[in-house]
C-alpha cells in the first residue's frame, strides 16, 4: 500500500476536492496519481516535480512528466465546473463557462489517454503533437462528441434560443443536447403562435440540468477510460 493520499499528500486543490467529487466521482483520478504521480515528485521533501537527470535515474522521462501535468489539468477544469454546479440558477455566461471548461478537460483526458496508450511517440513539449495526440484518440472513441457539438454552436453560432419560465425567481430553458440545431430560428420559440408548448418544450430543459447530465457522463467517461486504458 501507497505510503501517500490525496487527501493527506495531495495540493491543496486536491485535498479541497477529495471528499466533494474526487473519492466517490473520479476515484481512478487518485490510483493513477499513487501509480504515476507521486514517483516523479519529490514526495516527502516537497510536491514538486524532479529534474531531468533524478528522473532518468529512476526510469522515468519528459514524457511522464507532460502526462502528469495533463493529469492534474483535467482535475483543474473539473474543479472550475463542480464550483460553477454549485450555483442554481446559472445564468447564461456562467453555463457557458462551464461547458467550455468540460470539453476542455476532455480535450485533455484525450491526449493523456493518447499519449499513455500508443506507440506512436508523441513530442512532450510540442502542443502541435498534442492537437495529433487528440485527434488520433478521436479516431478511435468518439462518444463524447454531443458535448463538443453543442459547445461549438454556444461558441461559434448564433446565441441559443431560451423559454423564460417566471415564478418566484426568473429562470430560463435551453434547448437540450443534442437539439440545439433545430432552434436556429428563433421565432419557432419566441412567436406566440409557435408558443414555446408541447413538442418545443419537451426539446427545453434548465442549464442546471443539462450541466448535471453532462457532469455524469464526463465522469463516467474518465473513470471507465482511466480504469481500462491507463491503469
Amino acid at each position: 500500500m501507497s505510503l501517500y493520499n490525496l487527501k493527506n499528500n495531495g495540493d491543496d486543490t486536491e485535498k479541497k476536492y477529495f471528499d466533494l467529487f474526487i473519492k466517490k466521482e473520479f476515484p481512478r483520478y487518485e490510483e493513477f496519481w499513487v501509480k504515476f504521480i507521486v514517483p516523479l515528485t519529490n514526495r516527502p521533501i516537497d510536491i514538486y516535480f524532479k529534474s531531468d537527470s533524478e528522473l532518468d535515474m529512476s526510469g522515468k522521462s519528459a514524457n511522464d512528466v507532460c502526462m502528469a501535468q495533463l493529469h492534474y489539468t483535467v482535475l483543474k477544469h473539473l474543479v472550475r465546473v463542480y464550483d460553477l454546479m454549485q450555483i442554481n440558477p446559472l445564468m447564461p455566461d456562467q453555463f457557458l463557462e462551464a461547458i467550455v471548461r468540460l470539453c476542455a478537460g476532455l480535450d485533455v483526458a484525450d491526449e493523456l489517454l493518447e499519449r499513455f496508450t500508443s506507440e506512436q511517440k508523441y513530442d512532450p513539449w510540442l502542443e502541435s503533437e498534442g492537437q495529433r495526440a487528440r485527434k488520433n484518440w478521436r479516431g478511435k472513441n468518439n462518444r463524447m462528441q454531443y458535448l463538443r457539438n453543442y459547445r461549438n454552436r454556444l461558441l461559434h453560432g448564433r446565441i441559443l434560443p431560451s423559454i423564460l419560465i417566471v415564478g418566484t425567481y426568473l429562470r430560463y430553458r435551453i434547448p437540450r443536447f443534442r437539439e440545439e440545431n433545430k432552434y436556429l430560428d428563433w421565432r419557432m420559440v419566441t412567436n406566440e403562435s409557435a408558443g414555446a408548448e408541447g413538442d418545443v418544450r419537451k426539446d427545453f430543459d434548465s442549464p442546471n440540468n443539462l450541466l448535471n447530465q453532462a457532469w455524469r457522463d464526463i465522469l463516467s467517461y474518465l473513470e471507465k477510460n482511466w480504469k481500462e486504458y491507463l491503469l
